[in-house]
């Protein structure tokens, strides 16, 4: 089979997955299904499986070790804790927490390959082109800033002060890093 059909069909695997998924949290109510019903078993594949057929071969065309599991594990207890747990009102710290750690870690997989494909097109010629342990500190970075911004909208308390302050700290972290690797860089090279 040609590499283009191999790569269609995992395609539209996974977007048939994450459709399904979709149906059953949003029209179906599979939090609202006994445990053992069909649809919540099916639920439960769907939560793997649509992940896996989505960041698989992404982590296998960027060769990011671990990010596949990251985004299928991130993604999957999102999928759960937005779909079973039910909410309190207000949310205990416990339930907050609950969805605010699968949340980051899912959010931090797509600004990771957005990224690393940024670095792919910024880096032209420079060893960091390929650093997926750079675009994972940026996506971390950047998924921060914006639960940050979330969080404190969701109290009353962002101002355009507050907002720019978090970039420019996030900004300053990631120059601080990037001095860091650029040593780095120079060492292996004078080694050499």
């Amino acid at each position: 089979m040609h590499r283009s059909a191999q790569t269609a069909i995992v395609a539209l695997a996974a977007l048939l997955s994450w459709l399904m998924l979709g149906q059953l949290i949003l029209i179906e109510g599979v939090g609202e299904r006994p445990a053992f019903d069909p649809l919540r078993l099916l639920f439960y594949t769907l939560l793997l499986a649509a992940p896996a057929c989505t960041f698989v071969p992404l982590a296998r065309w960027a060769k990011a070790p671990l990010y596949d599991i990251e985004a299928i594990a991130g993604w999957a207890m999102l999928g759960f804790v937005v779909a079973i747990v039910p909410p309190a009102n207000p949310p205990t710290l416990g339930q907050f927490l609950l969805l605010l750690l699968p949340l980051t870690v899912a959010l931090a997989t797509m600004s990771t390959l957005g990224s690393y494909l940024m670095g792919l097109r910024v880096y032209r010629g420079d060893p960091r082109r390929h650093d997926i342990v750079r675009a994972r500190r940026q996506g971390y970075l950047a998924t921060i800033v914006l639960i940050a911004n979330m969080l404190l909208f969701s109290i009353n308390a962002l101002s355009p002060t507050s907002a720019v302050l978090l970039v420019v700290i996030a900004v300053l972290v990631e120059v601080f890093a990037l001095t860091r690797d650029n040593q780095r860089i120079g060492r292996i090279a004078s080694r050499s």
